[in-house]
């Protein structure tokens, strides 16, 4: 999978998403299940939400564990553009909490750039 730098993302948890329908979003979150078809995910935001991904091909892989989606959000879900995922990582060794805290920090700025306007 491709993914273009040079195009902004905003990072969001499971709450955040639908304010940023159509636009770039970086999820990170847990695998929490997969479909059967290999072409859709539900990961577990930082917040705790569920989320929908969906992939722009089957995947040829089993993923677990802590991933970051790089996609286009819809609503309560994001078309996936790219994904990294963390197979050294235990889902445990990943503080959610901290990281929800830091998306919810990021977004209270004032003037914050990565803001939909």
């Amino acid at each position: 999978m491709s993914f273009r730098e040079s195009e902004a993302s905003v990072r969001v948890n499971g709450a955040l998403l639908p304010m940023y329908t159509g636009q770039k979003v970086v999820l990170v979150g847990t695998v929490e299940q997969i479909d059967p078809s290999g072409s859709s995910l539900m990961v577990k935001a930082s917040d705790g939400k569920m989320v929908m991904v969906s992939l722009p091909n089957p995947l040829q892989e089993n993923l677990e564990g802590v991933i970051e989606v790089h996609g286009v959000g819809q609503g309560q879900k994001v078309m996936c553009q790219s994904y990294v995922t963390f197979p050294q990582m235990e889902p445990s060794a990943f503080d959610a909490q901290l990281y929800d805290e830091a998306i919810r920090l990021v977004q209270s700025v004032d003037g914050n750039p990565w803001k939909s306007v």
